[in-house]
């Protein structure tokens, strides 16, 4: 196979695709070609004794000269374009950059690339206001709770998406801003008993030039799980976003975030925390191991493996859980997609 144009094949092929013999490149018939065995840069370009396949000026794919009656013509080869297989970058980040505080770490935005910053235009206020974060899954779509647009709707025109934010009240050359185009809830998505149930919308975003995200260092895809995604009850994941930092604040945080929290079991959720009818089969319970830090209110965003696990990748859900003061008290935890174990996670 060739790779690009195939100017740099160097292969045994010695057919055209009408599976007719190459003429040797030393062939008397090429003297007063453009390309023969007979020129100064010959062997630069792969020519030589030999009827191979090559590429000397550069056209779409390699080729020869071969004989069809009386003409001597220039054919394509049958050589197939090479497979090459990049490497995905989803779910990867450039960066582990942590600052530790109390309740969890301040996140630089190269360790979690892929939290998309949802905002509204306020006539009120006569700015944009914070709405909820989200995930980046494609260059141009934004994964993140269906329950942000409950009070302001899905008219695309009143939002804004930003990728590569580190914090609410400060802009930089980093960042990517984008309108939307169109939301879409899922169609299950329901708040009737209380539970949240299929809490995902998706967010199509353009520049005003027309384009999607453009991968850099600060803005990054996060992978979408496999077909029947298992989790494991008590695997260490991360949760990120802008929420508040407990449960009776007034202002949302506003420098990223993140902390660690763990699964849950989901009999143990619904048997002692929580009843089947809140913490349904769409849901995962998840919480700090010594309930001290977790993500609250607004942190819809981006979840991954902890330290010592592969990178994977994180969607939104709203999840409930215990607090240590409060048994019954409810926060909204990001839905961590982590390894390929137990515990079946589905939409």
């Amino acid at each position: 196979c060739y790779t690009e144009n195939g100017q740099d094949y160097r292969g045994t092929v010695s057919k055209n695709e009408k599976n007719e013999e190459c003429l040797s490149w030393d062939s008397p018939s090429l003297t007063r070609r453009a390309y023969h065995a007979g020129m100064k840069n010959a062997l630069q370009l792969g020519l030589g004794k030999h009827n191979y396949c090559r590429n000397p000026d550069g056209k779409a794919k390699p080729w020869c000269y071969s004989k069809r009656g009386y003409l001597t013509l220039a054919t394509d080869c049958d050589i197939q374009l090479c497979r090459t297989e990049r490497e995905p970058t989803c779910g990867q980040r450039s960066s582990s950059k942590y600052f530790k505080i109390v309740s969890g770490s301040i996140a630089a935005i190269e360790s979690q690339p892929w939290i998309a910053t949802i905002f509204h235009y306020s006539k009120r206020m006569g700015q944009d206001k914070f709405v909820c974060g989200g995930s980046l899954i494609d260059p141009c779509w934004v994964l993140t709770a269906a329950h942000c647009f409950s009070q302001l709707g899905t008219d695309s025109s009143g939002y804004t998406v930003v990728l590569g934010k580190s914090k609410l009240d400060a802009t930089d050359d980093k960042e990517q801003i984008f309108q939307v185009e169109r939301i879409i809830h899922h169609h299950e998505y329901s708040d009737e008993r209380g539970d949240f149930n299929s809490d995902i919308a998706l967010m199509k975003i353009k520049s005003p030039s027309g384009h999607c995200a453009v991968e850099s260092e600060y803005v990054r895809t996060i992978c979408l799980p496999s077909e029947n995604l298992v989790l494991r009850d008590n695997s260490q994941c991360e949760v990120s976003g802008y929420g508040k930092e407990d449960n009776w604040a007034i202002y949302y945080s506003q420098i990223l975030k993140t902390a660690n929290v763990n699964l849950i079991s989901q009999s143990l959720c619904q048997d002692e925390y929580y009843d089947q009818t809140r913490v349904n089969d769409n849901m995962v319970c998840a919480g700090d191991v010594q309930w001290k830090s977790d993500a609250c209110k607004k942190s819809v965003g981006a979840g991954r493996p902890a330290a010592k696990m592969p990178p994977r990748s994180g969607v939104i859900e709203k999840r409930r859980h215990r607090n240590a003061t409060e048994k019954r008290r409810h926060q909204e935890v990001s839905l961590p997609k982590c390894r390929q174990e137990a515990a079946a996670f589905r939409w």
